[in-house]
């Protein structure tokens, strides 16, 4: 089981979105608790690290969006962003949104 850590970075990207999306994000992160270093459709560990944030490891689909995070120690994940991807690369969408 995996303790779920918010950065504050990631609170205020999701404080930005609607509700509706606020709610799938939640539910998808939950799943974390259970899953966070299994790959799925949607959950895939980066091959490569991110230019503006190579602290993330993991990311996880939801619709135009994704959920950036790391596992640390094995035991918890820490998501660091929350972000709109649509159909430029994750690295692109990154240096898009304000820090």
């Amino acid at each position: 089981m995996y303790e779920i850590d918010w950065s504050e970075q990631a609170r205020a990207d999701l404080r930005a979105l609607p509700a509706f999306w606020r709610g799938r994000i939640a539910a998808a992160v939950e799943q974390l608790a259970h899953r966070a270093e299994i790959e799925t459709r949607n959950r895939k560990r980066f091959r490569r690290a991110l230019h503006d944030l190579w602290e993330a490891e993991w990311n996880i689909r939801v619709g135009d969006l994704r959920v950036l995070y790391r596992i640390i120690d094995g035991r918890i994940a820490h998501v660091l962003r929350a972000i709109l991807k649509g159909t430029a690369t994750t690295d692109d969408a990154l240096g898009r949104v304000k820090s």
